[in-house]
């Protein structure tokens, strides 16, 4: 009952105590907004967007990787940008990306984060795709940056390397399947004119189990996927573009809020000491 009565009793005071004061708190409050606005103002604006991409590096390593991680290295090579604009090495950023200095020095942020989807049972589970948020103080640079980050993942050493023995060992099974393929019509065209049955041999996909009886039809089928993956797969793809933004981004509602509590906070400090220096 006693801790009740203290407790209203302290409310109470709290509530006479800002009373007294309001018209400090007020005018503390209205001059931490005001900053805020006047900053926000004079702050130089920036824009943001967003562009979904995927990559091919880990189809190079041809490596059964967990789900994942198979954007992995991508998302960690775009990330390890962020290091070069929070050094403000704007020169390094500017020879990563293949850019001009002036380009460079406009990147304010960015960033890549792996894509979930989630499913019926409410798991989620990783999709081949990645998001990249990007801020820069220029909008009309966003093309450029894009650009500049297919050039970045093009020219890069280590994803280089792998890209091209990629296309070298595709362009090499697919060959190899040309040749094998070439071989079947061969045997049939033969046994069609000996009476011979060559249709029991089977090729097993080892991938996905399955027996096929038309050996053709399968080295087919194994060609196309190569060929459109070999299309497909490039080190950076962008599955949607940067999008074209107007709107300059700010943090007024964020920061003001932020403000109008710290000064409540600071006049409550203030008027208090005030009321006991005239006690």
């Amino acid at each position: 009952m006693n801790k009740e009565l203290n407790l209203n009793e302290l409310f109470t005071n709290l509530v006479k105590f800002i009373s007294r004061n309001s018209k400090l708190l007020i005018v503390f409050m209205v001059a931490g907004v005001t900053v805020v606005i006047v900053y926000q103002k004079f702050k130089r604006p920036y824009y943001e967007t967003v562009a979904i991409c995927m990559s091919g590096i880990s189809e190079y390593e041809r490596q059964d990787q967990i789900e994942d991680l198979s954007q992995r290295t991508a998302i960690d090579l775009i990330n390890h940008l962020q290091i070069n604009i929070e050094n403000k090495d704007y020169a390094s950023l500017a020879n990563s990306l293949g850019l001009d200095l002036e380009v460079a020095y406009t990147l304010k942020h960015i960033e890549a984060e792996q894509l979930y989807q989630q499913d019926m049972s409410e798991k989620f589970y990783a999709l081949n795709k990645f998001e990249i948020v990007l801020s820069t103080f220029d909008n009309a640079n966003i093309k450029f940056f894009q650009e500049g980050l297919i050039y970045y993942f093009s020219n890069n050493p280590f994803v280089k390397q792998y890209y091209n023995s990629y296309l070298v060992s595709n362009a090499e099974i697919i060959s190899d399947i040309n040749t094998e393929k070439k071989l079947l019509d061969e045997i049939r065209i033969l046994g069609a004119r000996n009476s011979l049955d060559v249709s029991s041999v089977n090729i097993v996909n080892d991938k996905e189990g399955d027996i096929f009886n038309n050996q053709i039809i399968l080295l087919s089928q194994l060609r196309e996927s190569l060929k459109t993956k070999q299309i497909l797969l490039k080190p950076l793809v962008f599955v949607q573009n940067f999008a074209d933004v107007d709107h300059k981004e700010d943090e007024i509602l964020i920061f003001g809020s932020l403000s109008l509590f710290l000064s409540f906070v600071f006049g409550l400090f203030v008027a208090l000491i005030k009321e006991v220096k005239s006690t």
